[in-house]
């Protein structure tokens, strides 16, 4: 009998002792274990999020899909859990889905793009900079290695972007003149094009204005028409039909592949488009 009693504690206390080790292992406040969930509005923030915090410490998702447009995203069930979970919310001012279902966390970060195409190197690398210092006021701990990774960050840009603007001269078409989406002229500018003409979003483009930008097209001896994927992908096709001129379409937001490797497509179609002219 005693045996069995014996044997019985034994059992307990190799079970106690294994609540004992995980409820030790459990990540807790200051521990280098755990991992912080952040939540942000779009893949240009989870990208550079990403880029300057320590990866093993943290999980970053976005919300908006890169092909979407923020105005006309209906929020789901998971979008709003994901939010509600998260330790930080991050997201650019003025984002319809996320102000209409009150998205936030359990703290929140909202950024001021400052007027700015964020997808435009000069204008990712002072994001960077906003981003870097709202990240080190919520995670104070990692503010040196925020810092250093920002430094890393900035390098890895300049060091893409030149290279792409030395292809763009190499391609004699630096200050080609096009027409194009307003939320498109700052990294068309960016890469050497003269923006001749430029219009919004596909309600405000009436017959017109289309004949108004035709005019400047063929005054200005515009070489292509870019559209801007999220705000209308065909909004600029009739103009570039009455030119006769190649048609493209550039993302505002980074895909899967990330920001430069995104920035390197948007520069392959507009350069395709206008050595084709």
């Amino acid at each position: 009998m005693w045996t069995k009693v014996k044997l019985f504690l034994a059992i307990v206390a190799i079970a106690l002792l294994g609540v004992s080790t995980a409820y030790s292992s459990t990540p807790q406040e200051g521990n280098a274990k755990i991992v912080r969930g952040i939540v942000t509005s779009d893949t240009i923030l989870s990208g550079m999020i990403a880029s300057l915090l320590p990866p093993h410490r943290y999980s970053i998702e976005a919300i908006l899909p890169p092909g979407q447009c923020p105005g006309h995203y209906d929020v789901k069930l998971a979008d709003i859990e994901k939010t509600q979970k998260a330790d930080l919310t991050v997201s650019f001012r003025g984002m319809p889905f996320m102000d209409k279902a009150g998205l936030g966390g359990r703290a929140q970060l909202l950024v001021d793009a400052g007027d700015r195409n964020w997808m435009a190197p000069d204008s990712y690398i002072y994001g960077l900079g906003v981003i870097a210092d709202g990240l080190s006021r919520h995670f104070p701990e990692d503010k040196a290695e925020i810092i250093r990774r920002k430094e890393e960050a900035i390098h890895r840009v300049n060091a893409g972007a030149n290279s792409l603007i030395e292809k763009i001269r190499r391609l004699g078409i630096f200050g080609k003149a096009i027409i194009a989406s307003s939320m498109q002229k700052e990294p068309l500018e960016w890469m050497g094009f003269r923006v001749v003409g430029e219009y919004g979003r596909p309600e405000a483009m009436s017959a017109r204005e289309v004949v108004r930008l035709s005019k400047i097209g063929r005054e200005q001896q515009a070489t292509a028409v870019v559209d801007n994927l999220q705000s209308g992908p065909d909004t600029g096709k009739g103009i570039a039909e009455t030119l006769g001129v190649p048609h493209v379409v550039l993302t505002n937001f980074p895909s899967e592949k990330g920001y430069l490797a995104t920035l390197g497509e948007n520069v392959e179609a507009v350069a395709a488009a206008v050595m084709r002219k």
